[in-house]
């Protein structure tokens, strides 16, 4: 299992909603992630308050086969540009995984679903992502 510590900025992190969907964000290093909040701001939270209102307790990160974080040049860049930005946020056509996909690639698809961002993941990675547990060293 992967530590916190390790997991590297621009990392696609996610955890569940209530067993039936899932949240994604970008990790932007020292425990903070970059989300697209249900009212359209984009904001970096601590994992603890990325978990907020949420069922999950386990975070999630894209890696390959061999276990490595998966990350693309730019999204860091990308996720940090648009903290304190307010978007026009739909739960089906402008939503958290569509803000993740925009930041890895930088270009705006039509994401609505988490099951949409690990079929585009996986294109622009030509690779099957898999997502393990981050270990949150508490």
């Amino acid at each position: 299992m992967m530590k916190l510590s390790a997991l590297p900025v621009g990392a696609v992190v996610v955890c569940e909603i209530f067993h039936l969907f899932e949240h994604s964000g970008i990790y932007i290093g020292e425990g903070q992630i970059v989300e697209l909040q249900g009212s359209g701001l984009v904001r970096a939270v601590s994992i603890n308050r990325f978990f907020d209102n949420r069922s999950g307790k386990h975070l999630l990160v894209a890696c390959n086969a061999q276990g490595q974080v998966l990350v693309r040049e730019g999204c860091y860049e990308r996720a940090i540009a648009q903290i304190f930005t307010v978007q026009d946020y739909d739960l089906l056509n402008n939503n958290c995984h569509r803000f993740t996909q925009h930041c890895v690639s930088g270009r705006n698809l039509p994401i609505t679903s988490f099951f949409d961002l690990k079929t585009e993941l996986a294109r622009v990675w030509r690779t099957d992502v898999l997502w393990p547990q981050v270990d949150l060293e508490r």
